[in-house]
């Protein structure tokens, strides 16, 4: 197995079963143990180098706190913040979605925008790019919508709406076409935007031991974090959510916070809009909370003077594709016609709740799959 992130299923009597979610990724915050405050905030970036703005930010947050003082949430942080998530998000809706479907990745589309984000310096440029971002999006991914007097009035109408979108309205019109993708009669319940305050209150003994951080739970509850949400209170999104149609409902949610974080780089630290940072001091120690593209971050630190005595990090792919998680349970109980269909299902399941390893997806015809 060489993607650290197995996903594997069985396809018995033209159903998916037993569906598997195998993580084998390091718990590499033990990295961070025993290096000074700013050499764990250089390092934690280049670790974790997906999510590197949102990582160092949290180790700082953390430590400020932890050493007995406070975080400031700053303009400056919240824009690095807002364009790290823009250009994950980006990623997924410029290279990965058009592949799912037979497209070529925007390879082109996708380095110039790059390249124009990797141009804000400051204040007045963030908030061009910002605009450019808003434009991006009611041109080329939310196209269909902008330009209706009203809301599609049904499914078919929003598949419409969204076929005159481009190649991402192109996905979703085509997730929605495929039919109803989410099986559970409960399904797993959403983490909203939540204090750090709540996370630490509620840590099984004060604080997340490696067990906690590869499965973590609120309370003993498993959730869904990321982008659906943050956003399923999105009147479209919504819809989609009513339909059962969650896979497409995540993909529009991404391009819904595509606007908002465009948004935060004109606009930041809003008060309509809930605060990416805030940190909650923890049993000799302090717990950080970051909102990434993902989902939530979390970070927990123990100082000894200066140099980090103990750390933990739960990151967003830890909520989604735990044991019983939301990809073990929506990704099983529903009818495939054949392994290809069933993988090609499960994959767009997958990239959906967007994890933030390689993974693999294996179905296995007629008995249970070996992980």
């Amino acid at each position: 197995m060489n993607a650290p992130l197995h996903l594997a299923a069985t396809l018995s009597d033209g159903h998916v079963t037993a569906v598997h979610a195998e993580n084998s990724r390091p718990l590499a915050a033990q990295l961070l143990i025993g290096k000074t405050v700013d050499e764990a905030a250089r390092l934690a970036p280049v670790v974790f180098s997906l999510c590197g703005v949102a990582q160092g930010v949290a180790v700082k947050a953390a430590a400020d706190v932890a050493g007995g003082g406070s975080f400031v949430m700053t303009a400056e942080i919240e824009r690095a913040l807002s364009l790290e998530a823009i250009k994950l998000h980006l990623w997924r809706l410029m290279l990965d979605w058009p592949v799912l479907f037979g497209r070529q990745p925007e390879r082109t589309r996708f380095a110039f925008v790059l390249k124009r984000l990797d141009q804000v310096t400051d204040a007045r440029s963030a908030y061009e790019a910002g605009g450019e971002v808003l434009d991006l999006v009611a041109r080329e991914l939310l196209a269909g919508f902008m330009n209706s007097l009203r809301e599609p009035r049904n499914l078919t109408e929003f598949a419409d709406a969204c076929r005159r979108s481009g190649s991402i309205g192109d996905a979703l019109a085509r997730l929605i076409e495929a039919g109803a993708s989410d099986p559970l009669a409960d399904p797993v319940p959403l983490l909203a935007p939540l204090p750090a305050s709540v996370f630490a209150e509620a840590l099984p003994g004060g604080w997340p031991d490696a067990a906690y951080c590869r499965a973590p739970h609120l309370s003993g509850d498993v959730y869904e974090t990321g982008p659906l949400a943050r956003h399923v209170n999105n009147p479209l999104v919504a819809r989609l959510v009513v339909q059962r149609h969650r896979i497409a409902a995540r993909l529009f949610a991404r391009v819904v916070e595509m606007s908002d974080c465009a948004s935060r780089l004109r606009h930041p630290l809003p008060d309509d809009m809930p605060a990416l940072v805030d940190v909650a001091p923890l049993s000799g120690g302090a717990l950080a909370r970051i909102e990434t593209a993902r989902g939530v971050l979390l970070h927990a630190l123990r100082l000894d003077g200066d140099t980090v005595a103990d750390y933990a990090i739960i990151a967003p792919t830890e909520w989604n594709f735990r044991p019983g998680g939301v990809f073990e349970q929506e990704g099983a109980g529903w009818a495939a016609s054949d392994v290809a269909y069933a993988e090609w299902r499960l994959r767009a399941l997958a990239l959906a709740l967007d994890p933030c390893v390689l993974y693999d997806v294996s179905v296995a015809e007629g008995a249970v799959a070996d992980a």
